[in-house]
């Protein structure tokens, strides 16, 4: 993460924020406008088609009630209720992720107060949680409660390798949690959480067409045998797309007519589960053009030919045994592979292929004990051993002509790295309505070292409100790339984070409910470039403090949901100069009308503000990425029982926006409008 030679962002003097659609002047419509407007047409539509039906203000309670008493596991590693957990969390349940249209991660991800990104539409996207610019390794990132970040880099890869019909809900943490999951969770943790074999007997396929060559083809077998306790779900899926385009004036330039951009993922899932065990395998294969890592035009580097090839493995088991009410074992043991093949080609050149090849992998055996030994007292207490096999580099090697392929580079030299971690947590319910939360971890590494990350929280329950004030600290251990990468730093010690949050959330008549959450934050010992003539090392230098506020709002009403949301940051390093890649305001707005008992319709949008750009872009002469506003739909009709039809449609307006750079390339313009339709079906 780089912090020197950053600017202020200036205000833009001239830049509409919205594009032209059927000659209407949206540049003239502010964003609280156009959401104003979004809602009240939903309402009014909704109540024109169901006034025969039902009144329009009849309430979805259940809704409501299953919004504020929603279960999670992620925030204490035990299921609580969300307004009773010690974090702000917000939830994606499966029905949003279909009604929405959602077809990667970050889609996902967009929607939530938050969260910015940098996605260079090529090999990865990187994910800016609260205000942080980062390589992806300030998040944690969890399937069913094991972690998929990349082993070697502590980064985590989005894009279309997740299978998002395979997902129950998604529970997304944020702030500090290294006090119950070690490294990374600085900024938060993601734990997408898979379906269970725990439901009805059905086989499920579902297909994807649309633009830009993108399709996918996904199905699903689940069967459980009540009686004998016995169930087994398997799910696989295939997804591939070339996501914009990006030749030419298109892509700024920066890349030749000719140019190849593809990725093609697939995943696969099994889960059984029998009695008290679960077991479960995960894999999941990334294989991407690295195209837009690098300029073609007026470089050497070629923009065909090039190919990221990562695969993601988890198995896990998971045993629960119950001793008494007050008292239960979690135990978990996983093996978990994150590498980069042999047969990856990094870049292309005139006069050269170059390969890299990078394995690692991990073991991991945890043993989680709730105790309750008074009925205002909770005690939540763990044992954690990993040892990890990483890559200290790649391993690279480079043919002789550009149409060559490089040989198969050789093993890499491979660092072990032992961690035992100890971790417990009270809660503590004063006066029924108030619970105060105290708990740490002690990690001891055979690499970096001992560390101690601690939390306390005081939650507040009083009928339809809900408070928090939070302290808590995280840490993200330095990786083998750090220590080698340019000419090398064994010295390097992990960066810290010490968060204070107060957060807030109440319900309205049952049809509203409105949160709040500020923060204030600080990073600290950042691992940072230091360069010495032509070349570099990584060392610990350098601040980051984040002062912000979400909003959020969600509203129930018959046949309509809606929500908004919006962020405020405000993040500077350690000269108070305002980070480049940060937006200080994003908004998010979005309704669900259900038009009829078979017609469904989303619309939602997304605000970005305006950003400073680690560079001058060459196009506009100055370092600016202007504000945009960006609009999707999904419409889904259910033609039988057990068929659904959705036509969705990206960037209705055709919005032309970018994404900042952190590369060669000055800036990334992201996809054109975008028209998919899929099918549904299970039996």
């Amino acid at each position: 993460m780089m912090l020197s030679n950053q600017k202020e962002i200036q205000p833009i003097k001239s830049s509409p924020a919205f594009s032209f659609i059927n000659n209407f002047p949206l540049q003239s419509v502010s964003i609280f406008q156009l959401i104003s407007l979004l809602i009240i047409f939903a309402i009014l539509l909704n109540s024109k088609i169901s006034a025969q039906e039902d009144e329009l203000t009849k309430l979805l309670q259940l809704d409501l009630e299953e919004l504020t008493d929603l279960k999670i596991i992620s925030a204490t590693k035990r299921l609580n209720r969300i307004s009773e957990v010690p974090a702000t969390v917000r939830v994606i349940k499966t029905d949003e992720i279909k009604e929405n249209g959602y077809l990667t991660l970050e889609e996902i991800l967009s929607d939530l107060p938050g969260f910015q990104f940098r996605n260079i539409q090529g090999f990865n996207s990187y994910v800016f949680q609260r205000g942080i610019i980062n390589q992806n390794n300030y998040t944690l990132l969890l399937v069913d409660g094991v972690e998929i970040n990349e082993l070697s880099s502590g980064g985590f890869y989005a894009g279309g390798q997740f299978n998002l019909d395979d997902i129950e809900q998604i529970e997304v943490v944020y702030g500090p949690a290294s006090s119950l999951y070690g490294t990374n969770a600085i900024s938060g943790v993601i734990n997408i959480i898979t379906k269970n074999p725990e439901a009805e007997n059905e086989i499920h396929i579902s297909g994807l067409i649309g633009s830009f060559n993108t399709y996918t083809i996904n199905s699903s077998y689940s069967f459980y045998d009540e009686e004998e306790k016995l169930g087994l779900r398997i799910s696989g899926m295939y997804y591939n797309s070339e996501k914009a385009d990006l030749a030419g004036v298109n892509g700024d330039f920066n890349w030749s007519p000719d140019m190849e951009n593809f990725e093609r993922d697939y995943s696969l899932n099994l889960k059984t589960a029998y009695n008290n065990f679960i077991l479960g395998v995960l894999f999941q294969n990334k294989q991407a053009s690295r195209t837009t890592n690098y300029r073609s035009v007026g470089t050497n580097y070629l923009d065909k030919n090039s190919l990221w090839n990562i695969s993601f493995a988890n198995i896990f088991m998971k045993h629960s045994l119950f001793i008494q009410d007050n008292l239960d074992i979690q135990s978990k043991v996983a093996y978990t592979n994150t590498t980069v093949h042999d047969n990856t080609i990094a870049y292309v050149t005139d006069t050269s292929q170059v390969g890299y090849y990078r394995p690692n992998y991990s073991l991991t055996a945890e043993l989680v004990t709730y105790y309750q030994p008074l009925s205002e007292l909770k005690l939540i207490g763990g044992i954690n051993f990993k040892s990890e096999w990483l890559s200290k580099q790649f391993s690279i090697t480079e043919s002789n002509s550009s149409s060559e392929k490089p040989p198969i580079p050789s093993e890499p030299n491979i660092d072990r790295n032992d961690i035992l971690s100890l971790f417990i947590q009270s809660e503590l319910s004063l006066l029924r309505m108030l619970n105060f939360f105290i708990g740490a971890r002690y990690d001891q590494s055979s690499v970096y070292g001992d560390v101690i990350t601690p939390r306390v929280g005081l939650v507040l329950n009083y009928e339809r409100l809900t408070l928090k004030a939070l302290y808590s600290e995280a840490f993200r251990a330095p990786k083998p790339w750090d220590y080698t990468s340019g000419l090398g730093n064994p010295n390097l010690t992990p960066e810290k984070m010490r968060s204070f949050e107060l957060a807030g959330g109440y319900s309205f008549a049952n049809i509203l409910k409105v949160g709040v959450s500020f923060y204030n934050n600080k990073l600290i010992d950042i691992i940072d470039q230091e360069f010495i003539g032509n070349e570099y090392k990584w060392v610990n230098k350098g601040i980051v403090k984040v002062r912000g506020v979400e909003t959020t709002t969600d509203i129930y009403l018959k046949n309509v949901k809606a929500y908004m949301n919006y962020t405020y940051n405000f993040s500077t390093n350690n000269d108070d100069i305002f980070l480049p890649e940060i937006s200080r305001h994003i908004a998010n707005v979005g309704v669900n009308v259900k038009l009829s008992e078979v017609i469904k319709l989303s619309l939602r949008g997304n605000y970005i503000g305006k950003r400073t750009n680690p560079q001058v872009i060459t196009n506009t002469g100055n370092d600016l990425i202007d504000a945009a506003f960006i609009l999707h739909s999904a419409l889904t009709y259910t033609a039988l029982k057990n068929l659904n039809l959705t036509l969705s449609i990206k960037n209705i307006l055709d919005t032309e926006y970018y994404h900042t750079s952190n590369r060669p390339p000055d800036r990334y313009r992201q996809p054109q409008r975008t028209i998919l339709f899929n099918v549904d079906f299970s039996f």
